[in-house]
């Protein structure tokens, strides 16, 4: 949905997800593919054309991620950009963060994210606990769902990080 889409007058929007998926790898790896930018390259990325986005990463409690990227859709052009600052950091076991994401230069969402990792007897258990409020909805109402969608997608794609470093 674009900017454009965008029903005015709705107010806000909470709401709390968890999702949860195991990997074959060892916390410290897991842990590995968030903190080290190359590696979160590999997988953490926004919809839109291959190569042509921006990302960068400050891994450390007060620091930053910043990812933009335009995505088409038919003939309509979005620009993405999603901004977040670390707040706790604990190495191989949890990372809190808060971050906001824009469309077309309004925001549309902000979010409180927990990510909690914990040994599993085949790797490790990811535990992603999300806080947001919407706040702007678009005419569809179906916000929330894409938001839980998106993020088990990006989940999805973790393993192409997790090789042997």
């Amino acid at each position: 949905m674009s900017a454009a889409e965008v029903a005015p007058g709705q107010g806000t929007v909470h709401g709390t997800f968890t999702v949860s998926a195991t990997y074959e790898a060892p916390p410290e790896r897991v842990f590995a593919a968030f903190a080290d930018e190359q590696l979160r390259r590999k997988w953490f990325r926004l919809p839109g054309e291959s190569g042509g986005g921006h990302h960068e990463l400050d891994f450390r409690v007060g620091g930053t991620e910043v990812a933009r990227s335009t995505f088409a859709v038919a003939d309509v052009t979005e620009h993405l950009e999603y901004r977040s600052r670390f707040i706790d950091i604990v190495p191989g076991e949890r990372i809190v963060l808060s971050y906001e994401f824009l469309l077309d230069a309004v925001r549309r969402w902000v979010s409180l994210v927990t990510v909690e990792l914990t040994p599993a007897p085949t790797g490790t258990l990811l535990t992603w606990t999300e806080q947001y409020t919407y706040l702007v909805l678009t005419a569809d109402g179906n916000d929330t769902a894409h938001l839980q969608g998106g993020t088990r997608l990006l989940l999805n794609g973790l393993p192409r990080a997790l090789d042997p470093i």
